[in-house]
């Protein structure tokens, strides 16, 4: 259907008129054949009523069900493209901003919850030592251990480079920690050419309360997977009231 589409579309002017000219010579070319084939159709009232019902059916069919598919591909690619739009190209995990549009209306219904960001260990490393296509296993596996590691309604997204995040819909510290601990833990992951190769992630978490800002939130689960980093990494460290904002290296 994409290359129908492609060889339809005109790329010029030229383009637009040879195609309408051609469109317009097979409708044209449609109704003298059903005129030389069935015009005796229209000898009496009840032929005039079959002969209009049959042209708009054989000659008119074929253009309704084109424009039919050409809708349905219309309405496909649209979603498509939103769903591009949405999710991240590699992991296919909500983009920085699908995945704060969705805790603003996770938080609109229920205020509390917990706050994950984790950033993958020396990931400059991995990249720079095994290649850029054994970073993209390594973020591919992250995304794969996340879906498995959270509950259903839980929200996820890539943040950006190896930084993803979690949040965790109404749920304790508790769940939170439970689930942040096991997320620091080696993941293995594989290459087309190599086994066996691990990473670890930092997991600073945040409560959602009622009356903090989406920005206040991230800035504390900040400062608390600064903390981690600081700790000696792959740690999961909960943010406290003492824990000032910092920033978290580029390079893991």
């Amino acid at each position: 259907m994409d290359r129908l589409m492609h060889l339809l579309a005109p790329k010029s002017w030229m383009g637009f008129v040879v195609r309408l000219l051609v469109l317009i010579g097979i409708v044209a070319t449609e109704n003298l054949l059903f005129a030389y084939y069935f015009g005796s159709l229209g000898q009496d009232d009840a032929g005039i009523v079959s002969y209009y019902l049959a042209h708009a059916t054989i000659v008119g069919g074929p253009l309704i069900a084109f424009f039919l598919t050409v809708t349905v591909f219309q309405v496909r690619l649209q979603r498509k493209l939103l769903q591009l739009s949405r999710k991240d190209g590699l992991t296919g995990l909500n983009n920085r901003r699908t995945f704060f549009d969705l805790v603003e209306k996770a938080r609109k219904k229920e205020r509390r919850g917990v706050l994950l960001m984790l950033d993958a260990d020396w990931f400059k490393k991995i990249n720079d030592t095994y290649g850029h296509q054994a970073g993209d296993y390594c973020l591919k596996t992250i995304a794969y251990t996340l879906r498995r590691n959270v509950r259903h309604d839980d929200v996820l997204g890539r943040i950006g480079g190896e930084e993803f995040a979690i949040y965790l819909k109404n749920a304790p510290v508790e769940t939170a920690r439970v689930i942040g601990e096991r997320l620091a833990k080696p993941i293995a992951f594989e290459t087309a050419t190599l086994n066996y190769l691990s990473v670890t992630l930092s997991v600073g978490a945040a409560r959602s309360e009622p009356d903090l800002t989406i920005d206040v939130l991230l800035a504390q689960a900040d400062a608390a997977l600064y903390q981690a980093k600081q700790n000696g990494r792959a740690a999961f460290v909960l943010w406290e009231p003492a824990m000032q904002p910092g920033y978290v290296a580029q390079s893991g």
